[in-house]
């Protein structure tokens, strides 16, 4: 797929110290990009014990936070300046309990017209033993605005 009016420069900035993400809710969950291009990014969460359900496993708010997350940053570094992305859908399968490590998201853009996009998402539990585990699976819509 190609992106015309891909940035680079706004990838690069979605990698750096940013109080935008350090506030609200993500800043709560610690969500950190770990890796931005065109049409993908990745972020990740270090699963702590204030994120789990009483059962011990991360709570599905929390993974689908981050699923949320990387379905509308991806679409900054390829939209056009000023324009700005909302999540409009989006379904969520669990498809295992994590329990610790690092919750990774990584969305990839697999459809993109002016005004919507449809993005892919996996979540892959890194556990401390080692090793990724596919923890979720997402696709969602976003619609795409134009600047007020």
């Amino acid at each position: 797929m190609e992106f015309p009016n891909y940035s680079e420069q706004t990838a690069e900035g979605m990698l750096g110290t940013n109080p935008m993400l350090e506030a609200g809710l993500m800043g709560f969950l610690g969500i950190r990009h770990s890796g931005c291009g065109a049409g993908w990014i990745e972020a990740e969460l270090d699963v702590r014990a204030d994120l789990l359900t009483p059962f011990g496993t991360a709570h599905g708010g929390v993974v689908s936070a981050l699923a949320d997350h990387v379905l509308g940053s991806v679409m900054y570094p390829v939209m056009a300046s000023g324009q700005w992305a909302a999540t409009t859908e989006f379904k969520l399968n669990l498809l295992r309990p994590v329990r610790d490590g690092v919750l990774r998201a990584r969305a990839d853009i697999i459809s993109m017209s002016r005004r919507t996009a449809v993005v892919r998402i996996d979540v892959t539990n890194d556990t401390p033993e080692g090793g990724a585990r596919l923890a979720a699976a997402a696709q969602g819509t976003v619609s795409i605005q134009d600047p007020r």
